[in-house]
């Protein structure tokens, strides 16, 4: 299948990007996501070298000073750095002749740290008290969105926002439901910004808002563009390698989404494991 990827977060996280590139040329898979779990680097530039389909994703390429994306902050400090972060990966996009480039929407609360859970990848949040408004957050999100999209435009390249879900913190996180959506097409055509539609976090969104995953991905396909892909237990966000006759496959092999891309976005995994996915499309 030439539109599957493979997302470098397989490896152990604070790792070396190389070293996931090195075992995944190894395996002579070509198609690659950059992915979010690496240590930083002071030069990216040699992942030119290596001769493979590129996409990426989020924090890549790694900050130097951790910290989490917010593009919905009602702070405005970390707002501009979220968008700081998001044109360096456009602009690296470029360099590197990404197909795609996949961020994440916000948060109605910023979160205070990566979960270090091996069980749960999604953030830790502060005491509730401290959660603003949806719309004030939603808002926000909308402003960057349109500072996103006209620097996209500018430099030529093609962006998503991925979709998100959570079973446990369903009010701290934006673009989760059909209505969220619906709003957001307000704003923007297919033309301006794709969808990455996350499955693994659609399985909890749904739950916890209890909608039809059917309905809800038939209302974004005139803006899906690549379909992130992982299991899960329908009640943590835990990114394991994907298992056959589950329901997603159907949205995988919708023809309708035929030529979109298809992520295998799985955490701390062996390549073992992710070959045999691999032998499933």
């Amino acid at each position: 299948m030439n539109n599957l990827y493979v997302s470098t977060t397989f490896i152990r996280d604070k790792q070396k990007i190389k070293v996931a590139l090195d075992i995944l040329k190894s395996e002579g898979i070509k198609n690659v996501e950059l992915g979010s779990n690496h240590i930083y680097e002071r030069n990216f530039d040699y992942i030119k070298n290596y001769d493979f389909n590129f996409l990426v994703h989020n924090y890549f390429p790694t900050p130097k000073n951790d910290f989490i994306i917010n593009i919905a902050s009602s702070n405005t400090k970390i707002r501009d750095r979220s968008l700081n972060q998001i044109k360096k990966s456009i602009i690296f996009l470029k360099k590197v002749k990404a197909k795609i480039y996949t961020f994440h929407p916000g948060f109605i609360s910023d979160p205070l740290e990566v979960n270090k859970s091996k069980k749960n990848y999604d953030f830790v949040w502060r005491n509730k008290k401290f959660k603003k408004k949806y719309d004030l957050a939603f808002n926000y999100m909308i402003s960057s969105l349109e500072k996103i999209v006209n620097f996209a435009k500018k430099n030529r390249a093609r962006v998503a926002i991925e979709t998100e879900g959570s079973l446990k913190k369903k009010n701290l996180l934006l673009l989760q439901t059909p209505e969220e959506y619906q709003k957001l097409f307000n704003y923007f055509t297919p033309n301006d910004l794709g969808i990455n539609l996350n499955i693994g976090h659609l399985n909890l969104a749904s739950k916890a808002f209890k909608f039809s995953k059917l309905e809800f991905i038939k209302s974004l396909k005139p803006y899906i563009i690549a379909l992130e892909l992982s299991h899960n237990n329908g009640i943590d966000d835990q990114h394991l390698p994907l298992r056959k006759n589950k329901w997603y496959w159907d949205i995988i092999n919708d023809l309708d989404l035929s030529k979109t891309y298809k992520i295998l976005e799985f955490r701390n995994t062996n390549i073992e494991k992710i070959k045999k996915v691999i032998k499933l499309f």
